[in-house]
């Protein structure tokens, strides 16, 4: 994922976490707010509960490596943050990135039903 995709304020989270609707999965909440202008940047959130910083970290990366292959076909004009549950750092990543893609399909995120 590259830094132009990601959301890094605190302004944008606080934004989507108060005008985004939410869909929960095994793994993680995803939440989609629409944001005025602009391509759609995705934003990851891991709580201290889930662990030290090294098992945060980790989850982060494979998130956001579980989402990297759908972004060019994210929709424009949205804000999305994943938030990690219970039970994530044992999570198969090929699992993993399946309830991504459903993630986004039951947002209506994606342009193509079927991407990867």
């Amino acid at each position: 994922m590259k830094r132009e995709d990601s959301l890094k304020r605190k302004k944008e989270f606080r934004y989507t976490y108060r005008t985004g609707k939410a869909t929960q999965h095994k793994y993680f909440s995803c939440i989609v707010a629409r944001r005025k202008a602009g391509p759609s940047r995705i934003g990851i959130s891991v709580s201290k509960k889930q662990g030290n910083s090294v098992t945060r970290n980790r989850i982060k990366r494979r998130l956001r490596e579980a989402v990297t292959p759908f972004i060019p076909h994210i929709k424009e004009g949205y804000n999305i943050i994943f938030v990690a549950r219970r039970g994530i750092p044992e999570a198969e990543f090929i699992k993993l990135t399946e309830m991504v893609r459903d993630a986004l399909n039951q947002s209506k995120l994606l342009d193509q039903e079927e991407v990867v």
